[in-house]
């Protein structure tokens, strides 16, 4: 089973854990790969992802987790990205690194939903990245 409706070459998570429902929270990662294609011309002599797939990673997990929320095939659903808050980054994110994204949501408002974000490289240590996002569901 797919983790979101987009195909492998926009997927930015390859794993999801549920660590709670009270309030609902999850924990997606990725790999890195060094073949990836954005890393051969950003930056060639320094290559590290970009932040704009930072905010994509998040918006991916948050789409996860309210899925999986409302019981709904995360596979098949569509959310939109709709609002980036205050999204930090802090540090760059490179080939071979395995990113750790908990997301946490955050307030429901029908078809809007607000998420708390935060990108690790590994477990314990400062945020990378993170902020808040809202995600729309998109009309069928």
């Amino acid at each position: 089973m797919r983790l979101t409706p987009h195909g492998p070459g926009f997927s930015f998570i390859d794993a999801v854990e549920v660590l709670g429902d009270n309030p609902p929270r999850l924990l997606a990662t990725k790999w890195l790969d060094p073949s990836l294609l954005f890393f051969e011309d950003h930056f060639p002599a320094n290559p590290l992802m970009p932040g704009v797939l930072l905010v994509e990673m998040a918006a991916q997990a948050a789409g996860a987790l309210w899925g999986r929320n409302e019981n709904l095939d995360v596979s098949a659903v569509s959310f939109v990205l709709a609002q980036v808050q205050d999204f930090r980054l802090k540090r760059s994110a490179r080939p071979g690194d395995t990113l750790i994204c908990e997301v946490q949501l955050q307030n429901e408002f029908g078809a809007l939903a607000q998420f708390s974000v935060e990108i690790r490289i590994r477990d314990g240590e400062s945020p990378i990245a993170g902020g808040k996002i809202t995600l729309a569901r998109s009309p069928a």
